[in-house]
């Protein structure tokens, strides 16, 4: 075990009088206010970054607690959607992005010298004790040697904020390399692949809610047939919308419930039975994506609960306790960025089984969001089609339960895969568009990771859209010039059951499941015209794969947030980052 040690805490933000009554503190290093929170979250995030040893400034991992920011953030977007409808006009586009929080530190990356995972938790009441908690653990246990916790707190006199960070290392690494002045970046040693003592994280249960019905069998035969789960919009008024067909499903929660969580409660039945658990251990972690914290300025909005906690939440009636119960803000991809968390409070012992849930609940404000920047389709979605148009909204739920493989095996339950690798990248440029040297990026990782070079087939994001789809494939093809790709087979869901949004990856990781279980590849429901690439190659229909070890699952989505995971067959031993030869 290593001791981690915390440097100076670093004070910034947009609030001089908040930083003015701090001046005085011996502990705190204060810098001056920024215009924007952007600047000033840039400035702190730099200057925290610039306190660690030169070696490890370029990758060390930034986890963000920023629930006041995502509170205020959302309200303020409902407020522009709420007044938009009374007034009988849509949105416009300078109203639809909502600022994430995630999208700070996509500023932060475009601002150079700056390049590793960047988190984001916005729990209601534990946030920042995650943050901390998570850098205290995975130091300690040697899976990192630096992190960088920072928090954002709303200054309750005013609309500004306080940014705060702090740079935590493990105490023996303080003089490993020599720093690169103030103000200097640094570079980072090549970091190669070792295969330390230690464990593997692998998957014990899924759970599935979509169109088709409950459960990932239902979900599996549906895309196997090339069946679409497309209906008419009927849980709200649609009439002011450009396009009125998604996946929904039946599912109607009883009176005085949000939608949200009678469709997490029945995906999470079937991941507990199907990870042979009966009730979960005291030390689970929960990870939510798909719903922010409770929103009290706009609480009175129609249907705000599909898309915003109660007062006081507990966990969906999972009996997590608060300090374990996370949720996670990084758009269509907070799902994989649950997973990458998971894994690394699994390996260091920060909890002894994980449970990853994701919901996407047919609400009016994803929808205006999506409508006014025209990325719904007005037929229905065709991903990775030369005719493609836009994403088909889904409505659903999926949990993945994780834990060690010795965990498993103690317990005598057979996983369904193993999480080999997973890189999350928090980068690019531009709020709605997919960078495919990001995308490549993480897909490289993820493969340096699980120790491979190819896979046997990739489950895409692909959502339909114009440009997502093309730079995914763009991307794959990168990867794919590296290491000689002949005709790797890749194919997408969201033809069939809909973009899940927040909750999109889950339907990916049972299809990559089942792939494997089943040795049979699904094709992409709604492709007529598959797009050209020159390294993958695109499924129309299903096709058998004997044999199949590998897939890579691709899970991207607004304000720079980009992921790539390898779920492998078997149990192997994990892989980490080295910085030595």
């Amino acid at each position: 075990m290593t001791n981690p040690k915390a440097a100076t805490v670093i004070v910034g933000g947009t609030a001089p009088q908040m930083l003015d009554g701090l001046r005085s503190r011996r502990d705190l290093s204060v810098r001056a206010a920024g215009e924007t929170l952007g600047a000033a979250f840039v400035d702190v995030l730099s200057a925290a970054l610039d306190r660690l040893p030169a070696s490890l400034r370029t990758d060390a991992p930034v986890v963000m607690a920023a629930t006041d920011y995502c509170v205020s953030a959302t309200s303020q977007y409902v407020s522009r959607c709420a007044e938009a409808e009374a007034g009988g006009r849509r949105l416009r586009p300078s109203e639809a992005m909502t600022p994430e929080p995630a999208q700070l530190i996509q500023e932060l990356a475009e601002a150079g010298g700056w390049n590793g995972p960047g988190y984001v938790l916005i729990s209601p009441r534990a946030a920042t004790l995650q943050a901390v908690r998570w850098a205290w653990g995975t130091i300690s246990a040697g899976l990192h040697e630096a992190m960088v916790v920072c928090e954002l707190v709303r200054d309750p006199h005013s609309d500004g904020y306080r940014v705060a960070a702090a740079p935590v290392t493990a105490a023996d690494s303080a003089n490993s390399s020599p720093a690169g002045g103030i103000g200097g970046t640094g570079r980072t040693a090549a970091r190669r692949p070792r295969r330390p003592a230690g464990s593997s994280v692998v998957l014990s249960g899924t759970g599935l809610v979509t169109a088709f019905g409950d459960g990932g069998t239902a979900f599996w035969r549906n895309l196997l047939d090339g069946r679409r789960g497309l209906s008419e919009l009927t849980r709200f008024d649609a009439s002011r919308f450009r396009s009125r067909t998604v996946c929904q499903t039946e599912v109607e929660a009883e009176p005085g419930q949000p939608a949200r969580r009678a469709l997490v409660g029945r995906a999470r039945s079937e991941a507990l039975r199907e990870a042979g658990i009966d009730e979960l251990p005291d030390r689970t972690l929960l990870v939510h994506a798909g719903v922010v914290p409770h929103l009290p300025q706009v609480s009175d909005a129609p249907r705000i609960d599909e898309i915003s906690l109660e007062p006081d939440w507990d966990g969906d009636d999972s009996g997590i306790a608060p300090r374990d119960a996370v949720l996670m803000a990084h758009a269509c991809a907070s799902g994989a960025f649950g997973l990458a968390m998971a894994r690394e409070w699994l390996l260091c012992g920060l909890a002894d089984t994980a449970v990853v849930s994701g919901v996407s609940a047919l609400n009016a404000y994803d929808y205006a969001c999506l409508d006014v920047l025209r990325a719904t389709s007005t037929t229905a979605a065709r991903p990775f089609d030369e005719g493609r148009s836009g994403v088909t909204i889904g409505e659903g739920a999926g949990v993945i339960v994780l834990e060690t493989a010795e965990r498993a095996a103690a317990r005598g339950h057979a996983p369904l895969a193993t999480l080999g690798g997973i890189s999350c990248r928090v980068a690019g440029q531009g709020i709605s568009r997919l960078d495919a040297h990001v995308g490549a990026t993480c897909m490289r990782e993820a493969l340096a990771m699980a120790g491979l070079t190819t896979v046997d087939y990739v489950h895409g994001h692909a959502p339909g859209t114009r440009q997502g789809d093309e730079a995914e494939l763009l991307a794959l093809d990168q990867i794919g010039a590296e290491h000689d790709w002949r005709g790797v087979p890749v194919s997408s869901y969201k033809g069939a059951a809909g973009h899940l949004l927040h909750a999109s990856v889950f339907p990916g990781v049972v299809a990559a499941v089942r792939a494997l279980r089943h040795e049979v590849l699904p094709g992409t429901p709604g492709l007529r015209e598959p797009l050209d690439a020159r390294h993958v190659r695109v499924l129309r229909d299903p096709e058998p794969c004997a044999g199949i070890r590998s897939v890579m699952v691709n899970n991207f989505g607004f304000g720079g947030n980009n992921a790539a995971f390898l779920l492998t067959k078997g149990v192997a031993g994990h892989m980490e980052w080295s910085r030595d030869g």
